[in-house]
Parts: structure tokens; C-alpha cells; sequence
């Protein structure tokens, strides 16, 4: 089995790659991984990186004209055969938008899973990360403050979201990709677990998904990778940010929200869509132009 996960950043991927890994190791999957075969990965085990297994891990970027594969911000390198690379690894893991060659690469693999998380709580994290230590030594920038690069940098975090989203659930249905939401992951682990599971065409016994969910709370995982995980919390962007933001927020990526049944407006429950709906995306995708004509005016 060859699997793809995919979703934008900072909306959960590290955690839904352990899941998927801890999934793969308890159903006896047999294990394939490119770059830990690589010459590379002998040294980049004593990098400092980010979180400890962040030099194992499989790594995809994919433009209109060129895959490449990656160990976090440090090493990069062009995949000369596609196909040979897929064959290598059972579970990749990029961040990438949808592109041109993005049908090519969904194609070779049996199982596509893709994670959405609330855009106003993806924003916020991801300002502190651009921010953090590991992040400033290898993109170094004027703006060390996350505040600051959340209130520069809002709309353009929203807009990121609102289209690697976007596409994803567009093609869905075409490649058969398996949408998670973090939210579900995090208030009802163990249904979302089961879905996933049901996709995979695996199964864990009772047992198995208790000790899972265990290991995979955020809890445990924050003790072992403290500077990648910070907060594992969901709807914290109705303290966090300004009633100006949230308005934009909804001007942004009103539409997907509602789709996607996240809160609208700060002080309620957090909220999210179990199951989606069928929707025309062409409708949706105009209704998301025409919410962000204000932008433009």
C-alpha cells in the first residue's frame, strides 16, 4: 500500500502522519521509506531539526514543473523518476497545492488522505512557527514577534488556506481522497480513527485503537517532540484574535467555513462537518470570489 497525505501547513500533518504511522506498524504493514535508504539520512539523523524523526520522514514538493523531495528546510533534491520514487516509500507526506502535475502523482498511489483544520487556528500557529527559533535560523526575517506576522500576514495565511483547501475537496471525489479534519481527530478521536481506518481497508481490535489513541494524544506526543507541538487545541482563534480579523476571516473564506460547518462567529461551541455534503464546486468556488470582492474594491 502507498499512501499520500497531504494539507496545508500547520493544519495537523505532523500528527495525522503518526496516526497513519502507528496504523501501518500495528496492522503489520510492511515498511518502505526513500530516504532512509538515502546516503543523506545517516547525516541528517544529527541535524538539528525541528522534532526528533523529522530526517525520516518522506517528504514531497510538487510544482508544474518539478517533483522533489526534502528534509525539512535543509536539504532538497529533484526526483528524477517518479514512479521509482513511489515505488520506494509506502507513506509520503507533502504540503503542496494542487498543480498541474498533481493528477500524475495522485494516480500512483492507493490511498490519499488530505487534513483540514479551522483557517483562523492554522493562522495563528502558523505565525508562531514562522517565528520560532528553528524556523528564524533557516528563513531569517525582521519580524521575530508571531502577533506581528499574524497581523502582516493574516490575509495571505486565509488565502493560502482557502485554495490548497479548496482544490483538495474539488477533487475528491475524482482520486478518491479520504478528507480528515483536525478538529474531528481532536473531539472524537476514535470515530475519526475508525473512518480512516475504514478507507485504509485496515483494522484494529479494541484493544489496539485504545492504546492508540493513547500514544497518540497530545499529551504523549508533545513530551516527545516539544518544539514542533504547542497548544493541540481547537477554536482558541475566538480569544486569540481581533474582532477586525474575525470579520475578515469570514470575508476571506466565509463560504468554506459554512461548507465545512466550522464557527462563524466567536463565543460558541467549536463546530465541524462529520461528513460533507455534495455541493456544486463550481457554485462554491464562486461564491468564495465574490465574499472576497471587498478585498478588492
Amino acid at each position: 500500500m502507498h499512501i499520500l497525505q497531504g494539507g496545508a501547513p500547520k493544519c495537523g500533518n505532523f500528527w495525522l502522519y503518526q496516526i497513519i504511522q502507528a496504523i501501518l506498524q500495528r496492522t503489520g504493514q510492511p515498511h518502505q521509506s526513500f530516504i532512509q535508504r538515502h546516503a543523506i539520512y545517516q547525516l541528517a539523523k544529527d541535524w538539528d531539526l525541528n522534532y526528533p524523526s523529522q530526517a525520516s520522514i518522506d517528504v514531497l514538493d510538487i510544482t508544474d514543473l518539478q517533483y522533489s523531495y526534502r528534509i525539512s528546510s535543509i536539504f532538497r533534491m529533484p526526483v528524477e523518476d517518479i514512479e521509482d520514487y513511489v515505488r520506494q516509500t509506502n507513506h509520503v507526506w507533502t504540503h503542496s497545492p494542487i498543480c498541474k502535475r498533481s493528477g500524475e502523482l495522485l494516480n500512483l498511489f492507493d490511498k490519499k488522505v488530505y487534513i483540514i483544520r479551522d483557517p483562523r487556528d492554522r493562522a495563528i500557529s502558523a505565525a508562531k512557527y514562522y517565528c520560532s527559533d528553528y524556523m528564524l535560523k533557516y528563513y531569517p526575517q525582521e519580524i521575530r514577534d508571531p502577533q506581528q506576522y499574524l497581523a502582516q500576514h493574516f490575509d495571505a495565511l486565509l488565502q493560502e488556506w482557502v485554495w490548497h483547501v479548496f482544490d483538495h475537496l474539488r477533487l475528491r471525489q475524482e482520486y478518491n481522497l479520504h478528507i480528515t479534519l483536525y478538529e474531528a481527530f481532536l473531539l472524537d478521536f476514535r470515530q475519526e480513527l475508525n473512518h480512516l481506518l475504514a478507507y485504509l481497508g485496515l483494522e484494529l481490535d479494541e484493544r489496539q485503537q485504545e492504546e492508540l489513541e493513547v500514544a497518540m494524544s497530545f499529551a504523549t506526543l508533545k513530551q516527545k517532540n516539544p518544539k514542533h507541538l504547542k497548544k493541540g487545541q481547537a477554536g482558541y482563534w475566538m480569544e486569540q484574535l481581533t474582532p477586525e480579523q474575525v470579520e475578515r476571516a469570514q470575508v476571506i473564506a466565509g463560504p468554506l467555513l459554512r461548507y465545512l460547518n466550522y464557527p462563524t462567529s466567536a463565543g460558541g461551541p467549536m463546530t465541524y462537518a462529520p461528513t460533507l455534503a455534495d455541493v456544486d464546486f463550481e457554485e462554491l468556488k464562486q461564491e468564495i470570489i465574490a465574499s472576497q470582492q471587498p478585498l478588492y474594491a
